[in-house]
């Protein structure tokens, strides 16, 4: 990971709201680094497991009321929140209630910085290259109430919040080759795809944590773009599954570039996709 000049924030305690595949292995990551963490999870097994790894954890669930929320805990006295719960979770109707009150509670504790996880789905499909200065114009329901939250919390005074914008997630207990095994008649073969490895899910949210000043907006896309068909065959092939049959045609697509990335000097550690795919 490339280094960034300049002055480094005062992060010590960061907790993560939504310990998944994601939150969890972030958890431990920023352990090592050092930060102080805590985690949250929806039940006590989670919790126990969390405990285990040396996480301070709580159980929140994002449900429309405060008291889910667990406000009097100690989770919430932190210097940063990463709010990781599962992005498809925005299609719920009662999920921006309950994220109304969680931009309540970051006020009202004077957390000093949020990093939302949110989706490259905010922009729709271009049909071209884009970065974070694109406009937004989402498809889906979910793409919708994200961006939604992303204005939500950066709308909070005195509060710095980055929308990280992942791309597909993969990396371990997340491996490709099962996403279109076996499947024929595949539509948008040529299409590029936007993805990003765990690790550098993790490098990257550090990386900001660790910023003076974040950004408003961050695009988490490896800069390797091989066509559909050409990764999820390969990714089957690796995997030992039977192979995809994708239809030849290039429909509704985008390139997704992280220009914020490539300014700091990030080096993403997983930027190969055939070369990752034959290490499996």
């Amino acid at each position: 990971m490339g280094l960034v000049e300049g002055k480094e924030s005062m992060i010590n305690h960061v907790s993560i709201l939504g310990c998944g595949w994601y939150g969890s292995a972030l958890a431990a990551y920023l352990l090592k680094q050092g930060f102080q963490v805590s985690g949250s999870a929806t039940s006590s097994e989670k919790v126990q497991s969390l405990q285990q790894d040396g996480i301070n954890s709580f159980i929140i669930r994002l449900d429309d009321d405060q008291q889910s929320l667990n406000v009097d805990s100690g989770f919430w006295d932190c210097d940063a929140l990463v709010i990781a719960s599962n992005v498809k979770l925005a299609a719920n109707s009662s999920y921006l209630s309950a994220m109304r009150n969680v931009a309540d509670l970051i006020k009202s504790k004077r957390i000093k910085k949020v990093i939302l996880v949110s989706s490259t789905s905010v922009y729709g499909d271009h049909n071209g290259v884009i970065d974070e200065s694109t406009t937004c114009e989402p498809e889906t329901t979910s793409g919708a109430v994200l961006l939604e939250l992303e204005g939500l919390f950066q709308g909070i005074e005195g509060v710095q919040s980055t929308a990280l914008r992942f791309g597909g997630l993969v990396g371990p207990g997340r491996l490709p080759g099962s996403f279109f095994a076996g499947k024929k008649e595949i539509a948008n073969g040529s299409a590029p795809v936007n993805l990003i490895h765990l690790e550098d899910c993790l490098g990257v949210t550090a990386l900001l944590l660790r910023q003076e000043i974040m950004p408003g907006k961050v695009n988490g896309v490896s800069p390797d773009h091989p066509t559909r068909a050409e990764f999820y065959t390969l990714a089957a092939r690796k995997q030992h599954l039977e192979e995809p049959e994708f239809v030849n045609e290039r429909l509704n697509w985008k390139i997704v570039q992280s220009s914020f990335l490539e300014e700091v000097g990030y080096e993403f550690r997983v930027n190969d996709w055939r070369s990752w795919l034959h290490s499996l």
